[in-house]
């Protein structure tokens, strides 16, 4: 493990437990819509739309608001696109600085220090919570891009639904085999 993630991982601790949830949504007319669409390479517009009209269906539809801001975002990886991601958090910027540089940094929420560094958090957007849904099971059409949180890992199946605070450290594993798509929901 590397300093940086074990530093983020410190950090992950001290906060409160994170809300999550994680449940499969193949059986609804609402995930059959999603995946027709994005099966017959229709638009983002579309998938938007589609997305809008359910909206109030949804699983956790208490979260929206009449005028809730969220971005959709379709991922479409196979294994030679080398798709992965490091630790992160959806909402804040991970930052190293040198120490020398300490009277340049601003709005910087420190997390740790050391001899030479320093290593902060900045909010780089409002994104409050992030939802993702599967088009595709782990194992069955794809090998690695598993999701990690700091305490769980994700083996994505096809319909699975999973919600969270966009502070939550996560990543996702290099995609080795077959095609990985998912539907990613930014909620501001």
């Amino acid at each position: 493990m590397s300093k940086l993630y074990n530093i983020l991982l410190d950090y992950q601790k001290s906060l409160p437990k994170s809300y999550r949830i994680i449940t499969n949504i193949s059986h609804t007319s609402f995930f059959k819509q999603l995946e027709n669409i994005v099966n017959i390479d229709k638009t983002l517009d579309e998938l938007t739309d589609v997305f809008q009209k359910n909206l109030y269906h949804f699983p956790i539809s208490n979260i929206f608001y009449e005028n809730t801001k969220y971005e959709i975002v379709f991922r479409n990886n196979t294994e030679y696109d080398n798709y992965s991601m490091k630790w992160h958090y959806d909402n804040k910027k991970i930052i190293k600085h040198k120490i020398s540089d300490l009277q340049k940094i601003h709005s910087l929420h420190i997390i740790s220090m050391d001899d030479k560094y320093i290593y902060g958090l900045y909010s780089k957007n409002p994104i409050r919570y992030t939802i993702i849904i599967y088009l595709d099971s782990y194992k069955t059409d794809f090998e690695g891009g598993e999701f990690h949180f700091h305490d769980e890992i994700i083996y994505p199946e096809k319909g699975m639904l999973l919600f969270f605070n966009a502070d939550e450290l996560h990543k996702v594993s290099l995609l080795s085999h077959g095609k990985r798509r998912a539907i990613v929901v930014k909620i501001y």
